[in-house]
């Protein structure tokens, strides 16, 4: 989305059975980490960048995050569509699912150097995380602050790359068929109905929001995909980035997952561990999560660009509740 003072945000929600808002990762420039579990070849980081993720065995993961060139990404499930490859082929660096936010981000500037990226050097290989002990079937959304995004989805055919989207991404099926199945919910509007003359009578809407009739309110990616792209249409642009955060905030709520509303086959809870909101313009990470709604921020600031090592902003885990009396 984009501020009426040309603030472009990334925002997203994060759900998944387990907690992942743990910390927020700061990564330094030339900062060097292999990028597969299965490969030793090592990249070595142009930009510093941070995002919600983890260390493992000091290498980053990162679901989401921002550089120091204002470039930003996330990742997606992507499951039943997902395909990688067994290896990486010539002249390419093998990156694990997970790894694909750390690689790109330390290694490209803008949405060109990623759209080149995943054509010449970037071969995502069949990589099982370790913690999770499984592949995880992932694809990918970039942003910058030209306010275009680029959505990269890898499956048997071949590497996807779309960058003409509506700057909308779920999870499965594939995005040209979320894109082409907004064709079904043309006549949803945020506009009042009109009264109708019907059989001698004349029936008012109830209340207000009569034109929203018929928008999906379930919790399938698909839903979920309708309501984000209808609210993103049609909400009243923010002033700048403070407005804007707040109102990335409300867009996503509506499709933000309570705990025990979905459940898995496993009879586990697939829940909104957190949401976060990203300006590409003043390299800022705001987060909220499940247990805190507050909305922190952590930031690119020079003193951070600084530092030559990891740095690891952990997530306060209990709610902040301001107590007036």
């Amino acid at each position: 989305m984009t501020t009426k003072d040309q603030k472009h945000f990334l925002s997203r929600t994060m759900d998944f059975m387990m907690e992942m808002a743990q910390q927020v990762v700061f990564v330094p420039k030339n900062k060097t980490f292999a990028a597969a579990y299965s490969d030793p070849q090592t990249v070595t980081t142009k930009h510093a960048f941070l995002g919600m993720g983890d260390l493992q065995n000091d290498v980053p993961i990162t679901f989401d995050g921002v550089n120091d060139e204002g470039l930003m990404g996330a990742t997606l499930y992507f499951p039943g569509y997902c395909s990688y490859q067994d290896a990486a082929t010539d002249h390419t660096w093998a990156v694990s699912p997970d790894k694909v936010i750390s690689v790109v981000l330390g290694e490209a500037t803008t949405l060109a150097d990623v759209k080149k990226l995943f054509q010449e050097q970037i071969t995502i290989v069949n990589d099982a995380n370790p913690t999770l002990n499984a592949v995880s079937p992932l694809h990918y959304i970039f942003s910058d602050s030209t306010g275009a995004s680029l959505i990269v989805e890898p499956q048997a055919d071949g590497m996807h790359i779309i960058d003409n989207s509506v700057g909308v991404m779920t999870n499965s099926p594939d995005y040209h068929w979320h894109e082409t199945n907004l064709r079904n919910y043309l006549a949803v509007t945020p506009k009042q109905h009109d009264d109708v003359e019907f059989l001698g009578k004349t029936l008012k809407p109830f209340s207000q929001g009569s034109g929203t009739f018929g928008l999906p309110g379930d919790y399938t990616p698909v839903s979920r995909f309708v309501r984000t792209a209808f609210m993103k249409n049609n909400v009243e642009p923010a002033e700048d980035e403070n407005a804007g955060v707040t109102l990335a905030h409300h867009v996503l709520e509506p499709v933000s997952i309570p705990r025990g509303i979905v459940v898995t086959p496993d009879k586990t809870f697939d829940y909104t561990c957190y949401s976060a909101y990203i300006c590409a313009e003043s390299r800022s990470y705001y987060y909220s999560t499940y247990v805190n709604q507050r909305i922190n921020c952590v930031r690119l600031t020079p003193e951070l660009m600084q530092e030559t090592d990891y740095r690891l902003f952990k997530v306060q885990p209990d709610e902040d509740i301001n107590y007036l009396n």
